[in-house]
């Protein structure tokens, strides 16, 4: 395996300019285009207002830094007025500042400029001043010079690099110093970057992105689909070196995303390329400190010590952060750090060489660090590495709930799977994997691994230990999630309430319980008792400081409000909940998408354009989680959508085959009530009468004896102009005789009042129930209602304009909310007139206006004729609303 993956450069003449491959490539000397490097070099470099005088490209072996540089020189060769660029590549032999000396001027010399070849031909290599005699010549010879000195990190005699540092800090303006290594030189870079004289790459510079790597690896005929090229971009994380290893790998390779899948950093190409380029050179001890730390995925230096028994341990990472050995600190958590994925498989693989009960040793290490700082899914995943039995059910029995809690189920379930099979058997991770089951929407296998717990002697796990609280509270409280899924929630949440759930003493797992026990009496449709129940989950889950089981008990009680139909409650627990949820970097959470459903149904009463793309946003994310719910949302992503589709049919038919309130998957009684009536309507405004009648005869049977099985029934009846029997259907819901389960129903049955009540001529009782509606509305700002009902109650509103009294204000803005319908009416306004007419709402005078307008009143009067001979009416009030219906105000 050669030094660099890429290329190196040789000084020559200007127009000869040599890349000798090292590697060759397939693709028979093709080049990454990198044109975001060399932009950012030569800006750099030849910024008018500040140019720096010297970059340093410094990043780890196989970063792809040579070739880099190379290509950017050869590209700035190319230009009609390209600067001088001599090449240095530092060696061994030049820590000795005679050689160096000539090194650097036989670099400039072979340049290819004879101006720069005669002014150094004077020069002395030997003489102790030739930085200030070179200074001096490059000066005067007045030429933009650029010079690349590569492999730089080899330098390590002191007077060499005194000499060079003293150089770069008083070098002639016309000259750039380009410094390429693997770390930095020892030279006193510091000053130059506090006098802003430093420009520097690195390491996250440099790294390919997903296109750059895709060139590559099409080098080698390799062309990847999304999935896979992402995956190989996790595994290398961009480093050129193992993209190109790859590239190797994977040139006509039967099964890439096998391939890649097991792209580590023990296979044959990427080991030897780490042992001979990264490793290379490594005392014992530090390759037995490497190997050590490579235990956990990430380490601090408290835990290196523990690990390695190294008293100096910082010490070493600061050698290893200094010479820039893949090893890096995690952003979130500075005091953390972690080797580079290909790196720590290899030494992964190699760790065995130190013996099987050692490496248990730093496993059981590892997993306690982890443990007593809280981290128990890393916890975990040591003990089962370890296979140390005792150890992995004692640390189960101790961090089910935060396990549970913390939506690991899954996560555990993998780990598991490499546990011995005693400590599979275990209740404890029976436990975790029916939490598994239901975190991924596998209701039956939940159930199965529930009654495998509840076979087990009563009150007794294993060896005679008896069944802790914690265990117990935990098992039914899984119990009633399982039910809420398959429909035996009264009897499981009995249990539930038998063993005196919410009250052990533990704000976190009080929390749990609870949340579970409220999710129980929603589903139910006993939404008081749930909101009391999910109140006390909620301050539990406050005081306990757990930030999900917050989520948890926003998300649940906004569904609470939701399926009564408060929207302004509902949308204030769902902005709190889905700020915590990102704060915590939880949107994947199925918890979370759901709630973004209810904040969905939020905007879509308020006439929010964004309500369907929210409900999209969260089908997609919830088929990604395969949690069984995605369906639901993608009927609700449907419905919201229904007024911008080019093919409502189309759209209506998703509603019906997605449907929220006909799903047989579970939902809260109130939550589909809540959804009657636009689905109704859309059925009716779509001709699918038959649709239409199913949907009453199911609500009748989810609902029973409430107003909103009456109100999807009136509204069919007003749809075939059966307004007598419409009346009477919709009566005992007007009178408060029966109470609708969703509070925005009632507003949409005094909407079908006012309906009837126009279809019959009754004005009066049409203004009278279109009142009642908005006063129910108005406290929401629910609009989506009215739009709902058709366009006999928007011409209701436009006519009633000035009739509302303190309601005035929001059926100003519901007819705002109405999309303007077309007309040609301005048109046939005088610009004097659509003048006046911008004044009729104010409901001044003639006189008044005239005033204002500068004309006479016989002016205004002669144009209030003309108005409202054109728009068709008699009165001013007739005038302004048919202005209002036109667009035109």
């Amino acid at each position: 395996m050669q030094r660099e993956l890429g290329v190196g450069v040789t000084a020559a003449p200007l127009g000869e300019f040599r890349l000798s491959t090292r590697i060759p490539s397939s693709a028979g000397g093709r080049t990454v285009t990198r044109t975001r490097l060399h932009t950012m070099l030569t800006d750099a470099l030849t910024d008018e207002a500040h140019p720096y005088p010297v970059a340093l490209v410094c990043a780890p072996a196989g970063s792809g830094k040579t070739r880099a540089v190379a290509d950017w020189a050869r590209e700035l060769l190319a230009a009609d007025d390209a600067p001088t660029i001599a090449w240095l590549t530092i060696e061994e032999r030049h820590n000795d500042l005679d050689v160096v000396h000539r090194a650097i001027l036989r670099a400039l010399t072979d340049a290819g400029n004879p101006r720069l070849q005669a002014a150094c031909a004077g020069l002395v290599s030997e003489s102790p001043d030739l930085g200030a005699t070179l200074s001096a010549a490059l000066h005067e010879l007045g030429e933009n010079i650029w010079m690349i000195i590569d492999d730089a990190h080899l330098l390590r005699d002191t007077d060499v690099l005194t000499d060079l540092e003293s150089f770069m800090r008083w070098q002639p303006p016309m000259l750039r110093t380009v410094i390429v290594g693997r770390f930095e030189p020892p030279l006193a870079l510091q000053r130059l970057r506090l006098d802003g004289k430093l420009f520097t790459l690195t390491a996250a510079d440099l790294a390919f992105t997903s296109d750059e790597s895709a060139e590559m690896l099409d080098e080698h005929g390799v062309v990847l689909p999304p999935d896979d090229l992402d995956a190989l971009m996790v595994r290398t994380e961009g480093w050129a070196a193992g993209i190109r290893l790859a590239g190797m790998s994977l040139e006509g390779h039967p099964d890439p995303s096998r391939l890649i899948a097991e792209f580590s950093g023990d296979r044959r190409a990427v080991a030897d390329y780490l042992i001979e380029e990264v490793l290379a050179g490594q005392t014992d001890e530090m390759r037995e400190f490497l190997l050590r730390t490579s235990v956990p995925v990430s380490f601090t230096v408290e835990l290196a010590e523990k690990l390695t028994g190294c008293t100096d341990a910082h010490g070493n990472i600061d050698w290893l952060e200094h010479h820039n050995f893949l090893i890096g600190r995690i952003a979130e958590n500075p005091t953390h750090y972690r080797y580079h994925p290909l790196l720590r498989s290899y030494l992964r693989a190699e760790i065995s060489r130190i013996g099987h009960v050692e490496v248990e040793h730093l496993e059981l290490t590892a997993a306690h660090w982890h443990d007593e700082f809280g981290d128990a899914l890393l916890a975990l995943e040591h003990a089962v590495n370890s296979g140390d039995h005792d150890e992995i059910v004692a640390l189960l029995a101790r961090t089910s709930l935060p396990l549970i809690i913390g939506g690991h189920g899954e996560a555990v379930d993998r780990i598991l799977t490499r546990a011995p099979r005693a400590s599979q058997d275990h209740p404890s991770a029976r436990l975790l994997r029916a939490a598994a089951a239901l975190a991924s929407g596998n209701i039956p296998v939940a159930t199965s691994t529930l009654e495998l717990l509840d076979r087990r002697k009563s009150g007794l796990l294993v060896d005679g230990a008896t069944e802790s609280r914690v265990h117990l509270l935990l098992r039914e409280s899984l119990r009633v999630q399982t039910a809420i899924g398959t429909g035996d929630i009264e009897t499981a949440l009995k249990r539930l309430q038998s063993v005196g759930g919410g009250s052990s003493g533990d704000p976190d797992l009080d929390a749990f319980v609870l949340l579970q026990e409220g999710r129980a009496l929603l589903f139910l449709g006993r939404d008081d008792d749930a909101e009391a129940v999910l109140g006390r989950s909620l301050a539990h889950a406050r005081l306990g400081d757990a930030p999900l089981s917050v989520m948890y008990c926003l998300g649940t009680l906004a569904a609470v409000s939701m399926s009564r139909g408060d929207v302004a409650v509902a949308s204030e627990l769902v902005d709190e909940a889905l700020t915590i949820g990102r704060t915590q970097s939880a949107t994947g959470d199925p918890t979370f998408q759901l709630t973004k459903l209810v904040d969905s149904w939020c905007r879509y009463m308020r006439m929010d354009p964004d309500a369907a793309r929210v409900a999209a946003e969260s089908a997609e994310a919830l088929r990604r989680a395969s949690t069984g719910t995605a369906g639901l949302a993608d009927g609700a992503a449907a419905l919201f959508g229904l007024d911008e589709s080019e093919h409502r049919h189309g759209s209506v038919t998703m509603v019906h085959a997605d449907s929220p309130v006909s799903s047989a998957l579970p939902m809260p009684p109130g939550i589909r009530a809540v959804l009657l009536p636009a689905i109704q309507y859309a059925y009716l405004s779509a001709g699918e009468i038959g649709w239409a009648h199913e949907l009453a005869t199911e609500a009748q049977g989810f609902l029973g004896s409430t107003g909103d099985t009456p109100l999807v029934e009136a509204i069919i009846h007003l749809h075939l102009h059966r307004l007598g029997l419409a009346r009477r259907t919709i009566q005992p819901v007007l009178d408060g005789e029966l109470d609708c389960a969703a509070g925005t129903n009632l507003i949409a049955a005094w909407l079908v009042d006012a309906s009837i009540a126009l279809a019959r001529k009754h004005d009066s009782r049409a203004h009278s129930a279109l009142t009642e509606a908005l006063r129910l509305a108005e406290p929401q700002s629910v609009l989506r209602p009215f739009h709902d009902c058709g366009p006999q109650i928007r011409d209701l509103l436009v006519r009633s304009t000035g009739r509302f009294g303190v309601l005035e204000p929001f059926a100003e803005r519901l007819r705002a909310s109405f999309p303007r319908s077309e007309s040609t009416a301005s048109d046939m306004l005088t610009p004097r007139e659509l003048e006046l007419l911008v004044e009729l709402p104010s409901w001044r005078t003639a006189e008044q206006i005239a005033a204002d307008l500068c004309v006479s009143v016989n002016t205004v009067k002669t144009h209030l004729r003309g108005i409202y001979r054109k728009l068709g009416v008699t009165s001013r009030r007739d005038a302004i609303a048919a202005a209002q219906h036109h667009g035109l105000l």
